[in-house]
């Protein structure tokens, strides 16, 4: 079995950051229990491993971050795999918000908010989806307009991934209803907190409330606070959408969107017995397989970003990967379980686990952009099939 730190990460600047982060891990994070994380400790160790320099590894330091390779960023997604509980969940803020700020940013925009993102001062959400508009971006209705010198937000958005936690939004809205429907969108950044802002969770079959609903009733917002140009939300949209897909399958702030527990799941078997059975091993090997194959492609993809060379299609392949890999992990993990998956008892918390992985693995093929989407842009922009075919 081969991990990422057998990749060409071995020279030496490499091993010395590999020793500084696992030190540190040991010293901060190690000791800890994931049952005693909270939202609380999770950001206090943001800001503590940032201040250690061990975040925002890839970004310029003029924005806040350390100027270090693709290569560092994969030691630390080794290092950190056992430990992603103990940090916010980055992906949105990190490796999707920060970047879009920084394409269509101003500078006041970009040195005020990246360096608070990479820290973990400021949480960012997206606000995109609407009821009558899932998919179909170009059809939201949420709309700003502009009354003396504030912009006026009135709509509805849904699917909102962690706005509870959330200080700050990039919020799609339409400004002109007398263009084309792309032309009159505008990208804007919404206080979560504001008067007006109204967010309500909405609770999954697992139980959590990762997903929210937010209402806004005549949110005022300074023109100051617009991403980009506007009428121009259309392309700020889709630079959005490519660095979403990047950030949950190609793991460019960490952790990928499936959970990886192959490991985990190995020792499982073990302890139950149940390794050599043959329709139990196939489904870890399946898993094995799923999920090295997505972190070679995270590697591959942030090694080409690093050196300037577009991998938006492949976004959409390794958004793919993650569906694929977390249907694995469901599989495998039920197969190990057995019975216990449908009803456990409380002390077994593997199974429960278990029940988790195959009540929550469809969102891995949803959010972020569905696996059929996802196959369309894979058809015509890496393939190059012609629409329709």
């Amino acid at each position: 079995m081969t991990s990422n730190s057998d990749f060409d990460l071995s020279d030496l600047d490499l091993s010395a950051f590999r020793v500084r982060l696992r030190t540190w891990i040991g010293e901060n994070i190690a000791h800890l229990a994931p049952a005693s994380s909270t939202e609380d400790s999770r950001r206090e160790t943001n800001q503590r491993m940032y201040d250690a320099g061990l975040l925002g590894l890839t970004w310029p330091t003029e924005l806040g971050g350390r100027a270090l390779s693709a290569a560092h960023q994969t030691v630390w997604n080794d290092e950190m795999r056992d430990y992603q509980w103990s940090l916010p969940y980055s992906a949105v803020t990190v490796g999707i918000c920060a970047p879009t700020v920084r394409d269509f940013g101003t500078t006041e925009q970009k040195t005020r908010h990246i360096p608070r993102m990479l820290r973990g001062d400021e949480r960012w959400t997206q606000l995109l989806s609407e009821p009558g508009a899932g998919s179909d971006l170009a059809s939201v209705s949420t709309t700003a307009t502009l009354q003396g010198d504030e912009y006026v937000i009135t709509g509805q958005k849904v699917w909102t991934s962690l706005a509870v936690e959330s200080d700050l939004a990039l919020a799609l809205v339409r400004t002109s209803r007398e263009e084309r429907r792309h032309n009159g969108l505008t990208m804007i950044v919404v206080d979560l907190k504001a008067p007006g802002v109204e967010i309500r969770p909405l609770r999954e079959i697992t139980g959590e409330t990762n997903f929210n609903e937010v209402f806004l009733d005549e949110v005022k917002v300074s023109p100051e606070a617009i991403l980009g140009e506007v009428g121009g939300g259309w392309a700020v949209l889709i630079a959005m959408l490519t660095h979403e897909r990047l950030a949950l399958g190609a793991g460019t702030t960490g952790s990928r969107m499936d959970a990886d527990v192959f490991e985990t799941l190995v020792e499982l078997s073990r302890d139950r017995g149940v390794i050599d059975e043959p329709h139990v091993s196939a489904a870890l090997l399946d898993l094995y397989i799923e999920q090295r194959i997505l972190d070679l492609n995270g590697i591959r993809i942030r090694r080409a970003i690093e050196t300037s060379n577009p991998q938006g299609p492949l976004g959409s392949f390794v958004k793919v990967g993650t569906g694929a890999a977390a249907e694995a992990a469901a599989r495998a993990s039920a197969l190990v379980a057995g019975k216990a998956t449908m009803a456990w008892s409380a002390k077994d918390a593997a199974a429960q686990e278990a029940a988790h992985l195959m009540l929550s693995f469809p969102m891995a093929s949803i959010a972020g952009g569905t696996t059929e989407i996802q196959k369309n842009a894979i058809a015509e922009r890496l393939l190059g099939l012609p629409r329709g075919s």
